[in-house]
């Protein structure tokens, strides 16, 4: 465990590979389970926040936002029971071989774990804005691995409620079918080296996209979860974004109509059933409206979202916490009313 770990932890249950969840979901079947088409281990993280435009800035602060302890406290006292963790570790490691992290990097991650986990949080380790490795697989891909090797190595004794996800939105032609299983194989044989039964979330190309399953397998192996994005439609989820400047799409009118409505919750049945099929616990892993969406449309968006989630046991986790889509208010200090709504109630 982390110097200074205590409380208490509430983590998943056994682990389970892919033959028994899918002897398992035949036996649910036959008992006539209501949700049949529903992943037989849910996901571990059932409501979730990211804590983005944090640690996965160039470095903390950059953008914004600095993680602070009691942004646990509130985000445990809510309802949610765990939190993605984007990190941008590339930026925080040698170059050249053995590419060390940085050891000052490493204890405030380490530091931003204890606070979560002894907030009984479970937490999902991500590797964020990896951008050389996506641009520049032949250099950058022993770097990744290794990387990965060390994180691995460092959290091999933090309880189950420790997830780690290996790579984040992969995306391009050169990240499609076999090239990215390849990739994720030897990352996943990597942290499997020193966390042989931890689970290790995947997703497909494609920025994670939920069409992009399709095109994709994961790795053969035991405790791997797949996790996938949602912005759908784009238009509206990021009409008037800042960063994207004169790009930014506009959405000239309300969200909300039934045909609104039945596109989310088919795009959602789509990734939940791809999962229920295969025996992977399936996650949204990110899903928002940035904040100059009005926020009465932001909730009844999100709520759509969630409620889809939930009627297929899909684990969520909403990007994000106090960054360009929030749901927290960092001049009042306290979650959105309005947002806690639409995902907790």
């Amino acid at each position: 465990m982390l110097a200074g770990f205590r409380g208490r932890v509430i983590c998943y249950g056994s682990p389970m590979n892919r033959r028994e969840a899918l002897l398992g979901a035949v036996a649910l079947a036959g008992c006539g389970a209501a949700t049949s088409q529903a992943p037989v281990t849910p996901f571990p993280i059932r409501r979730g926040v990211n804590m983005g435009n944090a640690l996965e800035a160039p470095n903390e602060g950059d953008w914004g936002y600095r993680i602070e302890a009691d942004h646990f406290s509130a985000i445990a006292d809510a309802g949610f029971d765990g939190l993605r963790l984007p990190v941008r570790w590339d930026a925080h490691a040698e170059t050249a071989s053995p590419f060390t992290i940085a050891s000052a990097f490493f204890r405030r991650i380490d530091r931003v774990l204890d606070q979560a986990l002894e907030r009984g949080l479970k937490v999902q380790l991500d590797l964020h804005h990896y951008d050389d490795l996506i641009a520049h697989d032949d250099r950058e891909r022993r770097r990744f691995i290794e990387l990965w090797r060390q994180i691995a190595r460092r959290y091999r004794n933090q309880p189950d409620c420790l997830i780690l996800e290996p790579l984040n939105e992969p995306n391009g032609e050169h990240w499609r079918g076999e090239r990215l299983t390849a990739l994720q194989r030897d990352v996943v044989a990597a942290i499997r080296e020193s966390n042989p039964t931890r689970l290790i979330v995947l997703g497909p190309g494609n920025w994670q996209n939920i069409d992009a399953l399709r095109s994709w397998t994961p790795p053969d192996g035991s405790n791997i979860a797949v996790s996938v994005h949602y912005y759908e439609p784009h238009a509206f989820t990021h009409q008037g974004a800042e960063w994207l400047g004169e790009d930014a799409p506009r959405y000239n009118r309300e969200w909300g109509l039934e045909a609104d409505r039945r596109e989310v919750a088919a795009h959602i049945a789509r990734a939940a059933n791809w999962g229920a099929s295969r025996g992977y616990a399936m996650q949204l892993g990110e899903f928002g409206a940035n904040a100059r969406v009005p926020l009465a449309q932001r909730a009844a968006w999100t709520r759509a979202v969630r409620e889809a989630c939930d009627a297929h046991a899909m684990g969520w986790c909403v990007w994000d916490f106090a960054g360009a889509f929030p749901v927290w208010d960092r001049e009042r200090e306290a979650l959105v009313p309005e947002m806690v709504e639409a995902l907790l109630r």
